[in-house]
């Protein structure tokens, strides 16, 4: 699983997440609850230059306030949309240079109408096997493996470059 992870994100110029799922577990918008990983993978992205922007049905001013209570609002910058196509013209990106990190079969179908490949977050083995039935090819429980392969792809990438340069 982690090296086709690295595959998938090796490629990948933009992420797009979901919000309910994997930034946050669903509750009440005042109260969610950060899925775990999500920060440091969010901060890593960023850090690496990855392009990244927030798509959902939540109001922009719900996840704006959520962003800023965890510190994120700088890696995402304005790009916080309802709608996958928004978020890519937002970036300046291509579909196929993107992924989209999504929980739900809405977020599935999105990025799908897109032409942007989708990870799915399941979070429970009952929304692994929905988002598998609906087609995603592929499906994570846990944002931990993605965080371990998006270090691993920069960790080869480092080692690319340094290697051509000697």
């Amino acid at each position: 699983m982690y090296d086709d992870l690295i595959d998938v994100l090796g490629g990948t110029e933009h992420v797009l997440f979901g919000f309910d799922g994997p930034l946050c577990r669903p509750r009440a918008a005042a109260a969610a609850w950060p899925t775990p990983y999500a920060d440091p993978l969010i901060r890593t992205l960023h850090a690496l230059g990855t392009g990244l922007a927030v798509v959902g049905d939540a109001s922009p001013a719900v996840v704006r306030r959520y962003l800023m209570g965890r510190g994120l609002a700088g890696c995402f910058g304005p790009h916080v949309h309802g709608r996958v196509d928004q978020a890519l013209a937002s970036l300046g990106a291509a579909p196929g240079a993107s992924l989209m990190i999504g929980a739900t079969l809405d977020d599935l179908t999105a990025a799908r109408e897109a032409g942007v490949p989708f990870l799915g977050h399941g979070g429970d083995e009952d929304r692994v096997a929905l988002l598998r039935r609906a087609g995603a090819e592929r499906v994570v429980m846990s944002l931990e493996p993605v965080l371990t392969a998006v270090r691993a792809a920069a960790h080869r990438s480092a080692r690319t470059d340094t290697e051509q340069r000697t």
